[in-house]
C-alpha cells in the first residue's frame, strides 16, 4: 500500500530518498470494512486517507436522510479537506462503500513535513488545487447540465462505478430520484 501512495506522489513531485524516508515516517496504514467509517460528521477530520484499494462515499444526515456528496475510489484522497485544514467539526460522514485500504496521514506530522521539505508542499498545494478544480467542475455540472448529462459525465469519468456503488447513491449524488435513473440508463 505505501508503495502505492509513493507511485502516486512520485507521478505529481519530484523527491529524493531523504524527502521520501520522511514521509514514509508519517503514513500509517487502516483497513475499513464495507459499511464502516472512516469520519462521522461533528468529529474533527485529524487525518486524510489515500485511497489504495476500494472506495468511499461522502454524505450528508440531512434530517435522517443520506444525501450523497462525493465518492472516492483509488488514488484519491478521502475525509474532509475544510475539517482537517480548519481544525473544525466536519459537516458530512465518510464511510466505506466496499472493504477499503488507506494510507493515513495525521494533520500535525504533515504540517511538519510541508515545512521542513518544499516537494511535500508542492504536492499538498497540487492535490488542493485538484480538490477544487473537482468541485467546480461539479457546481457547473448542477448548474447547467440535464440530468441526463450529469448521469452520461459521471459513468464516464469512473468506469466501474455502476458495479461498485448501488443506484440509489448514484442518484443522491446526481439529485435524482432511483426511477430517474434507471430512466436515463434506459435509454442507453
Amino acid at each position: 500500500m505505501i508503495e502505492s501512495f509513493k507511485s502516486f506522489c512520485a507521478s505529481i513531485v519530484k523527491f529524493n530518498d531523504e524527502e521520501w524516508a520522511a514521509m514514509e515516517k508519517c503514513l500509517a496504514i487502516k483497513t475499513l470494512k464495507k459499511n464502516q467509517h472512516f469520519l462521522i460528521g461533528g468529529e474533527v477530520c485529524t487525518k486524510m486517507g489515500f485511497i489504495t484499494q476500494g472506495c468511499t462515499r461522502l454524505y450528508f444526515l440531512i434530517d435522517g436522510v443520506e444525501v450523497t456528496k462525493d465518492f472516492c475510489f483509488e488514488n484519491t484522497f478521502t475525509g474532509s479537506v475544510a475539517s482537517f485544514q480548519t481544525r473544525k467539526p466536519a459537516q458530512f460522514n465518510v464511510v466505506a462503500m466496499e472493504d477499503t485500504e488507506l494510507v493515513t496521514l495525521e494533520f500535525a506530522l504533515l504540517e511538519a513535513l510541508v515545512a521542513k521539505y518544499h516537494c511535500w508542499s508542492n504536492l499538498i498545494r497540487i492535490v488542493l488545487v485538484h480538490f477544487a478544480i473537482r468541485k467546480e467542475n461539479r457546481e457547473i455540472s448542477f448548474l447547467l447540465n440535464s440530468a441526463e448529462q450529469r448521469y452520461r459525465d459521471l459513468v464516464d469519468n469512473n468506469p466501474g462505478i455502476l458495479q461498485r456503488v448501488s443506484l440509489k447513491y448514484i442518484a443522491s449524488y446526481l439529485g435524482m430520484t432511483s426511477e430517474t435513473v434507471s430512466r436515463i440508463r434506459k435509454k442507453k
